[in-house]
């Protein structure tokens, strides 16, 4: 919130109000921060629009559709842990939402390249390299941080 920035916008707004639209977006703390920087700038903003975090059921929808664009599937008795996982974490003083799925996907990928690799090559199937099990899903809410593996292992079957 550099002041010098925030006197320039508001300048601008003032200046250029009839041919100028302007939106601010970000978490309502963090908003509500900005805002206190400068008297004036409050007071040029006529509209508040809150959005309400995703509930547990709109993430697990984010979720499937990340999957689907990345060709991954989600296995069977995840999605009762994935629930949990959600209703956790939007409790969260630091949740993401949309930015903590796509976070717990990317999590989950590792996980799952950890137990496989642990795997006998021959037994590894195609539903295995693109299923992610209950497993693989992990989030700790008291560090506000998602459970990675001790030791990632990455490698490659003969």
């Amino acid at each position: 919130f550099g002041e010098e920035a925030i006197n320039a916008m508001v300048l601008e707004m003032e200046n250029r109000r009839e041919d100028m639209f302007v939106i601010f977006a970000g978490y309502p703390e963090k908003m509500s921060e900005f805002l206190d920087k400068n008297p004036g700038l409050r007071s040029r903003i006529a509209f508040h629009v809150p959005f309400p975090d995703y509930s547990p059921s709109e993430l697990y929808s984010i979720l499937e559709l990340m999957c689907e664009k990345q060709k991954v599937r989600i296995g069977e008795g995840a999605k009762e842990k994935l629930y949990q996982i959600f209703t956790l974490a939007e409790k969260q003083p630091d949740f993401g939402n949309g930015r903590f799925v796509r976070n717990l996907l990317e999590s989950a990928k590792l996980r799952q390249a950890s137990r496989l690799v642990k795997t006998d090559c021959d037994k590894i199937t195609d539903d295995d390299l693109f299923t992610l099990e209950p497993e693989d899903f992990e989030y700790a809410p008291q560090t506000s941080h998602f459970c990675r593996p001790q030791k990632t292992i990455l490698g490659f079957c003969g």
